[in-house]
């Protein structure tokens, strides 16, 4: 069971680019095609409540910020046009990607042991991806590697 102590969208930093439109390449059109990868990562990090939640999330996002200004395609969005005409990678000022800090009541230890498990315990752990945007003539995706969720044990 997780409690959600926030959700906020992480914008790049300020930079120059108020637009940017790139084409998908021949390696990222296959990737489309296949159901997203939901990748679970998890890490010790012995420090109390108040010192993640004061200190290392502000940081956390700082440095995600940051990184974007420099990575403004993952921020963006995949759009698909109507027409015939090809998907491509499209950033517009406001693009920002999801981070949910959340706080668990589930055994980390259990979690992480090292023989198999049940995999149903670890689907409330997968961040949810918000559904496409259908428009007159496009659909917006965003781009799926990076949908944030934080839980503290």
């Amino acid at each position: 069971m997780a409690t959600q102590l926030e959700h906020c969208e992480i914008l790049p930093s300020p930079a120059e680019v108020t637009e940017l439109t790139l084409p998908l390449t021949f390696l990222d059109i296959p990737w489309l095609y296949f159901h997203p990868i939901q990748r679970l990562l998890f890490y010790e990090f012995p420090c109390s409540k108040p010192y993640f939640l004061e200190t290392i999330v502000p940081n956390l996002k700082e440095s995600l910020s940051l990184t974007l200004k420099h990575y403004i395609p993952l921020a963006s969005n995949i759009l698909y046009p109507s027409s015939n005409e090809k998907p491509v990678f499209r950033y517009v000022v406001g693009d920002s990607v999801s981070l949910t800090i959340a706080e668990s009541s589930d055994n980390f230890n259990y979690l992480t042991a090292n023989y198999a498990q049940d995999a149903d315990q670890f689907y409330p752990f997968v961040p949810q991806l918000p559904p496409p945007k259908e428009e007159a003539e496009y659909k917006t995706i965003p781009v799926l590697c990076l949908h944030w969720d934080v839980r503290v044990f």
